[in-house]
């Protein structure tokens, strides 16, 4: 049973930084699709049905009376079945929760904060450095910890300039194969506006960020198999 609503968590995770984070959808009709397409499962037996709807039942509840404890777990890093039993653990032992106040301003809803969803020691940020100066892959004498700070911590008002874009994604690519960064980074990209062209003319969109990936999985280059050597190194 545990296992179960572990999954089903993890499903809603995905839902989440796609939908809500990535897509802007409103958090109450995320959590109302969620629900009804995963309330009916294909068995006959009671015992799994019956199982299914008390999980069903439990992350609604975590869902809509626990929403600021599952939105912080579900852009953490360390999201793992450990820390899903001890949210159900607090949801078991805590009285009702009255529903999330949404807070206006001028007629909108605030949206929430654009995140790549990592943490760097300070290590793994200096070889992140030395890989994007390596590779040239900004239009910068040389890169900066301060400039990769501001781009990882999604800075209002940063950007910068790619020098190779094929190089940048193979980058970030690298960073999500990896796991220190979350599947949205082009969503996260494109809203935050924090990639230029070389040019200085444009800002990079997540229909670019796309179609140079497609490009430069299909065409791998031996600078490519470099950034990614250089990333995969910073998990050792």
């Amino acid at each position: 049973m545990a296992e179960e609503l572990f999954e089903l968590l993890s499903e809603a995770r995905e839902l989440y930084l796609q939908d809500v984070i990535a897509d802007g959808k409103r958090y109450s009709r995320y959590v109302d699709d969620f629900i009804n397409i995963h309330r009916y499962i294909n068995c006959n037996s009671t015992v799994c049905r019956n199982c299914h709807e008390m999980n069903i039942h439990i992350a609604k509840g975590l869902l809509t009376e626990c929403a600021h404890l599952v939105q912080s777990l579900f852009v953490a890093s360390d999201f793992s079945f450990e820390k899903c039993m001890e949210l159900q653990r607090k949801y078991d032992q805590s009285e009702p929760l009255p529903p999330p106040i949404a807070h206006h301003t001028d007629g909108f809803i605030k949206a929430p904060p654009l995140s790549f969803g990592c943490n760097f020691t300070k290590e793994q940020m200096t070889g992140i450095v030395s890989c994007a100066n390596t590779y040239h892959l900004f239009c910068v004498s040389e890169v900066c910890i301060e400039d990769m700070k501001a781009l990882f911590s999604c800075k209002e008002g940063f950007h910068i300039r790619v020098n190779n874009l094929r190089h940048v994604v193979a980058f970030f690519d690298a960073l999500l194969e990896n796991s220190f960064i979350q599947s949205r980074w082009q969503s996260v990209q494109d809203k935050g506006r924090f990639l230029q062209s070389k040019d200085g003319v444009w800002f990079i969109t997540a229909s670019s960020l796309s179609s140079a990936l497609s490009a430069a999985r299909n065409n791998k280059t031996s600078v490519a198999y470099g950034i990614k050597r250089a990333i995969k190194e910073l998990k050792i």
